[in-house]
């Protein structure tokens, strides 16, 4: 029987809860061993995103990814939430100026470059 990455992330949240901080190791190292014996390693990417997510929801963190022409402080940034949140600035010059952010999968595009194809859009269309 075939096991989702959803199904071994849970595996594996349980085996971190119930291990005491000294056997984590052991348990990670058996997590692995079963993956590899199941033939199923190349999961592994898909599970640990699925174990990340499932921690940030357990601590009530949003990831938060910001872009904008010049570095922003990932702390600045957080601030001005509402809510609790793992920040990622990215620095990206292709924008002309405003920000990009994506809150746990939902894009939000305040950049100059978008506006202006709004504008563009709205004149020819």
């Amino acid at each position: 029987m075939k096991y989702s990455p959803h199904q071994y992330a849970k595996a594996l949240r349980a085996l971190a809860d119930e291990s005491p901080s000294g056997g984590r190791r052991e348990a990670v190292r058996e997590f692995l061993a079963a993956l590899s014996k199941n033939g199923e390693l190349s999961l592994l990417p898909d599970i640990l995103r699925e174990f990340e997510q499932d921690t940030l929801a357990k601590a009530k963190l949003h990831e938060v990814s910001a872009r904008a022409p010049e570095r922003l402080s990932e702390s600045a940034v957080a601030r001005k939430l509402p809510f609790r949140a793992r920040v990622n600035s990215v620095r990206d010059v292709r924008l002309a100026g405003g920000a990009v952010l994506e809150v746990d999968g939902l894009r939000i595009d305040n950049s100059v470059n978008m506006r202006l194809s709004r504008i563009r859009e709205a004149l020819t269309g």
